[in-house]
């Protein structure tokens, strides 16, 4: 499925220092969208990436015209990767998914398909059978917990992916949190606007490659950053 035309969805994959990992991620992608006939777009979104990302994305891109490269020197912010990518997809639907491969290809394709189908504005993940430790699932979960008295947002996962919507949807909110607040931003604004979200579990596995920290420090920074939001 390499002949160049309108996709009907843009996948975004923000990227950071992935270079052992994108292409087995892009690769199950492809694979699985293209046995399911669906006609895609990624657009990999490479920012602030010190270790040979951009070459192994460069060297992708020459195999598939489905593939949006865009190589940047800074960082964006993990909701401004994902924002950036926004911005230049050429779907009439859109959605991200991680690097990593935390969530398969296999549900990545079985979250769109069920969001054509029906008639939600959006369709998202929750995330199972996590394998991120204790301290990072008991963390997630006070996370949740507060931002659904705090916001009366409907949702179980606030940072669940694979997400989809469609590309005039998202330019009808106004999001602006580039951190990792980006998701509660974007959800925040979708109940504002009232439009419907359905939520559907998926296997959140091991990363492939590389590892997933998580500080004390950054919980707590994370908190303040939760509280101050609170406060806008």
């Amino acid at each position: 499925m390499n002949n160049k035309q309108q996709p009907e969805l843009s996948i975004t994959i923000p990227v950071y220092n992935e270079e052992k990992g994108i292409g087995r991620t892009v690769k199950n992608l492809v694979n699985e969208f293209e046995k399911q006939k669906i006609n895609y777009e990624l657009v990999l979104v490479n920012h602030g990436s010190w270790d040979n990302t951009k070459e192994v994305l460069e060297k992708l891109g020459k195999t598939n015209n489905r593939l949006n490269i865009i190589n940047l020197e800074k960082n964006l912010g993990y909701g401004g990767g994902i924002m950036y990518g926004f911005r230049h997809s050429n779907g009439e639907n859109i959605g991200w998914v991680c690097a990593d491969e935390e969530t398969s290809a296999e549900d990545a394709c079985r979250l769109y398909q069920e969001f054509r189908q029906n008639k939600y504005d959006v369709v998202k993940a929750i995330r199972t059978n996590r394998t991120d430790g204790e301290f990072r699932k008991f963390t997630s979960f006070i996370f949740n917990k507060a931002i659904a008295i705090r916001f009366r947002l409907n949702v179980k996962d606030t940072n669940g992916y694979p997400f989809y919507m469609k590309k005039q949807t998202f330019e009808t909110l106004e999001v602006k949190e580039k951190t990792h607040l980006f998701n509660l931003d974007l959800l925040y604004e979708i109940r504002k606007k009232k439009y419907t979200i359905k939520e559907i579990p998926v296997v959140h596995g091991k990363r492939k490659t590389g590892k997933t920290f998580m500080k004390p420090s950054r919980i707590i920074e994370m908190a303040f950053d939760l509280l101050k939001y609170s406060l806008k």
